[in-house]
């Protein structure tokens, strides 16, 4: 999968977020790093992020490179821990509607300096 699409798909279901009545807001939107809070109708606050080592990254083949992809929720601990599994099942069930089959790699073209 290109990192490009999950992107997509990370920005795509914040969006939906929105429409179901969580205050969304990007703190972060930068190659390789993105973040956002997350907030439900009564307030409690989750931070949702995607995180991409470009310190370890292998090169595969010509431009192709191999990198870990890290993504999930920070929250505070106890009162946020509810809310913080809510929005991951939904991202998973986002996930799992918009993409046809298991993905378990990600294609990157990092940008050049």
């Amino acid at each position: 999968m290109d990192l490009n699409l999950f992107i997509q798909i990370y920005r795509a279901f914040l969006m939906e977020s929105e429409q179901q009545g969580w205050m969304v807001e990007v703190l972060v939107e930068e190659f390789g790093n993105y973040l956002a809070s997350i907030k439900n109708e009564e307030g409690t606050e989750v931070q949702f992020y995607i995180e991409l080592d470009l310190e370890h990254c292998e090169k595969v083949s010509g431009k192709t490179q191999q990198s870990k992809l890290d993504y999930g929720v920070i929250r505070q601990q106890g009162t946020g821990d509810i809310f913080a599994k809510e929005v991951l099942d939904a991202f998973h069930q986002y996930w799992i509607q918009h993409v046809p089959r298991k993905v378990s790699s990600f294609i990157i073209n990092k940008p050049s300096k």
